[in-house]
């Protein structure tokens, strides 16, 4: 995939901002607090219709403007394509419409048509940090490629929202359990059917993430990805082959934690507490790891992203490096550099220009305020 043209209004600190790329690598650099994590964002809000930053979409809106609006136009296997997403108020309500090719779609007929990895600082803690970054990137990675699995996650966060709400009243209010049994239904059959599909997945992020981590080790260290099953208790069990997580499996485990799950007013087990646990050399990458073993993790992780959706979509999607590059040494750097030379159209925000040698014909773009000027 390539981008061949961006513009925002009243996007951030951008009023109106509209620029062409031809380059493989895009750099976008200046000062802090100038804009230029701004440009990512408004790129993957085209990717993704959401933020990478924040979850209230009101923070994305320019001060005091009443609507926004961001466009994307790019190049896929299948064409040319544009994205359109506006933001404005009518009739007193806000209201959200994503236009692409010229028809409005839902979101989940949105996401998946331009595919992007997002690489930050925060995403270096992907490895030591808490099990809901490893549920997002691993979610990320495999609703790209999978419609059928955003269309599951979505479900079961709904089912999910509403069978905690029934659990907090049957704590606070009493009530027949009995109603909790059409909820319970639906949960399981959504949990098991999103367990057997990131397992499916599981094997191929391994198999990625374990060559691109003993690529930068020089094949001196192994790593190896294991799926946990949790609870909010601790860890239950590991899992078993993909089949066995039936809707029955999951329908036992909340009929004995049931008594758990009204005292404590949400539910305890499911995909939603599951983690993905790293293996070096066989011992935990998070426990045992040194600092540039587990960095080193992280950049395997972000890297099996690119390679897992050009082995499903047949092309790399787009990568967006948000001041990651001065996080990492040289050496960590210069393969992260190597592996997207000529291959994935890349759009990195950095302090120092000179963090990013020549390759693939660069383009530098200096952000000062808010303004973007080529140079």
């Amino acid at each position: 995939m390539k981008i061949s043209k961006l513009y925002a209004v009243n996007f951030r600190n951008y009023q109106s901002c509209s620029l062409s790329f031809t380059s493989m690598i895009n750099v976008f650099y200046g000062q802090n607090a100038q804009g230029k994590t701004n440009i990512l964002e408004a790129i993957f809000y085209g990717a993704f219709g959401m933020s990478h930053r924040t979850t209230s979409e009101e923070e994305m809106l320019q001060l005091n403007a009443a609507a926004m609006a961001v466009g994307v136009d790019y190049e896929s296997y299948s064409g040319p394509h544009s994205i359109k997403i506006k933001r404005f108020k009518q009739d007193n309500r806000t209201k959200k419409e994503i236009i692409l090719d010229g028809v409005k779609v839902k979101p989940k007929e949105h996401y998946g048509s331009l595919n992007a990895v997002m690489f930050s600082p925060e995403d270096l803690q992907l490895i030591k940090g808490e099990p809901a970054l490893r549920r997002r990137f691993f979610d990320m990675q495999i609703s790209q490629t999978d419609p059928v699995y955003y269309d599951l996650l979505v479900k079961y966060n709904r089912v999910l929202l509403q069978r905690n709400k029934l659990l907090k009243e049957l704590r606070d209010e009493g009530g027949q359990r009995e109603l909790l049994a059409p909820w319970d239904k639906e949960f399981c059959f959504l949990a098991s059917q999103i367990t057997r599909k990131r397992l499916a997945a599981l094997g191929k992020l391994e198999a990625i993430a374990g060559a691109i981590y003993a690529s930068l080790t020089s094949n001196k260290e192994a790593v190896e990805i294991k799926y946990e099953l949790k609870a909010n208790n601790g860890t239950l069990l590991y899992p078993q082959p993909a089949e066995e997580y039936s809707a029955d499996f999951y329908l036992d485990l909340l009929q004995e934690r049931e008594r758990v799950d009204i005292l404590r007013g949400n539910t305890g087990i499911g995909p939603h507490r599951d983690d993905l646990k790293l293996l070096l050399n066989g011992m935990s990458l998070k426990a045992f790891g040194s600092q540039g073993q587990q960095r080193t993790g992280a950049l395997a992780l972000k890297l099996s992203q690119l390679e897992y959706v050009h082995q499903e979509l047949g092309e790399f999607p787009i990568l967006l490096l948000d001041d990651v590059m001065s996080e990492l040494d040289n050496q960590r750097r210069a393969q992260l550099l190597l592996f997207i030379d000529g291959r994935v159209q890349t759009f990195i925000t950095v302090n120092d220009r000179e963090l990013i040698p020549e390759l693939a014909n660069n383009a530098y773009f200096k952000i000062t305020a808010g303004s973007v000027n080529e140079a």
